[in-house]
């Protein structure tokens, strides 16, 4: 301990100032005329002064710049009511070292007469360490805030919350305020306290427990959410923390469920592509097998009417032929009704089976169609230009030969074939003269093939449409 003045030097004991030096705190006994007359150690190690040059200076030359014109102005008002107080209550206060550093603290100050002279005594303490913790503990609040998880923290033993984050006041709707006079249990309508206090001392002994569960709000609506529960070490006091981490998962769950709707759909759709297949395969074996049987069982019936001259076998045969064109009528809307069922719509046999069997109400009857090789693996190019023609050729014959049969052959080899026959009026001048036989041969030269229309020798005509297959 250091003293400047004869009062100082010749007041009390030696007991006194030893007790000055032994307190925590930096001390300084300041003159109302702001000069430090007295510093213990702990002062000149603070501040970084040696004791004997802190004697002598003015108080403000401890403070930061801001502050030493505001404080000249204090300390006429503390003089004049001197009291045992904490100076700048409230404020940020920073001292400064000889070296020019900075440090954040806390002062005390006490009024000291002796004899007619009035002092003041500065007990000046270092908070750099507190001001750090609060920073680090204001920086992990603000991270907590920053979260759109809601994060509660309670007392294992009340249950009453003692920190909850701004995620947790947006997600159930109440304020801060509210939440900490609140527990869990206002929160979570569907636990009961017992099963609440049992799952707290399962997660005390066991570790943290994550599950699903619903968070009522202000309003009424129950959150849905993911809660993962752990403990937290226990405070100096004794007292046992739980911190509650809730996630929102609404739009996971909404998400989970659209994906349950989407696989129920997928499975659907593959047993629906399964059954089409299942269709498409049936339709074709008839046509390609059971029909063509048929047809041909037909054609040779046909054939054997020449030689006959029994008019009532002819006339048996003729029966069984129209018969056999009544199956094959019957089998056709059979196969269409399957395409037609199927994802298969658009396929080109299907197409060209549509064309066919929509010509029955112009021809009065329906054409016997014959398909022979791969139709279906046919390019989209050629399809577009095939159908057509085949429409506008069955157009021509029923409106211009009068026939009773006409028999339609697609053949696919290297060369796409199509013959259309009919036992009509043969090749009308309206016809040859008309747009539709200029668009079929057009079709055919965009595509590298030829066209061609004749009569026949007993009669009727043939047109044959053939392009390049590119098979």
């Amino acid at each position: 301990m250091v003293l400047r003045g004869t009062t100082f030097e010749t007041a009390g004991d030696d007991f006194a100032w030893d007790l000055l030096d032994a307190a925590p705190d930096a001390t300084v006994i300041v003159a109302r005329t702001g000069e430090i007359l007295a510093a213990n150690d702990h002062a000149g190690e603070l501040f970084g002064f040696e004791l004997d040059e802190l004697l002598g200076l003015p108080v403000e030359a401890l403070m930061v710049e801001p502050l030493r014109r505001a404080h000249r102005a204090h300390r006429t008002f503390y003089r004049a009511e001197p009291s045992v107080r904490t100076m700048g209550a409230g404020l940020p206060l920073r001292a400064l070292r000889r070296d020019g550093s900075e440090f954040p603290v806390e002062i005390s100050l006490s009024p000291l007469r002796i004899a007619a002279e009035q002092y003041t005594v500065a007990a000046v303490r270092d908070i750099s360490a507190r001001v750090a913790a609060e920073e680090q503990l204001h920086r992990v609040i603000h991270t907590l805030d920053s979260t759109d998880d809601a994060v509660f923290i309670f007392d294992a033993d009340t249950l009453r919350y003692s920190f909850v984050n701004d995620g947790a006041t947006r997600m159930v709707g109440y304020a801060r305020d509210e939440l900490l006079a609140m527990t869990p249990l206002h929160l979570n309508a569907h636990t009961s306290e017992a099963e609440y206090r049992t799952l707290i001392a399962s997660l005390l002994t066991d570790g943290p427990v994550t599950r699903q569960a619903v968070l009522l709000t202000r309003d009424g609506r129950e959150v849905p959410v993911e809660k993962t529960l752990r403990s937290a070490p226990s405070g100096v006091d004794g007292t046992r923390w739980v911190i509650t981490l809730a996630r929102d998962i609404t739009t996971r769950l909404a998400a989970e469920a659209e994906l349950r709707r989407s696989q129920d759909e997928l499975h659907e759709a593959a047993q629906t592509i399964a059954l089409a297949a299942d269709r498409e395969r049936i339709a074709r074996d008839l046509h390609d097998t059971v029909i063509q049987q048929l047809f041909g069982e037909g054609l040779n019936l046909q054939a054997t009417l020449a030689s006959i001259d029994d008019g009532r076998i002819r006339a048996r045969i003729e029966t069984t032929i129209d018969g056999l064109d009544s199956t094959i009528k019957n089998l056709r809307s059979a196969i269409f009704s399957l395409q037609a069922s199927t994802l298969r719509v658009d396929g080109l046999r299907g197409q060209l089976l549509d064309v066919v069997t929509r010509a029955h109400d112009a021809l009065g009857f329906e054409p016997r169609l014959q398909l022979a090789g791969p139709i279906d693996i046919l390019d989209d190019t050629i399809a577009a230009h095939l159908v057509p023609v085949l429409r506008e050729a069955l157009s021509n014959v029923s409106q211009h030969a009068h026939a009773r049969h006409v028999r339609v052959i697609v053949a696919v080899t290297d060369v796409v074939t199509l013959t259309v026959s009919d036992d009509g009026d043969g090749v009308a001048g309206e016809v040859l003269g008309g747009n539709g036989l200029t668009n079929m041969a057009h079709r055919a030269r965009a595509l590298g093939g030829n066209f061609s229309i004749a009569p026949l020798v007993d009669g009727g005509s043939i047109l044959t449409w053939h392009v390049p297959s590119g098979v």
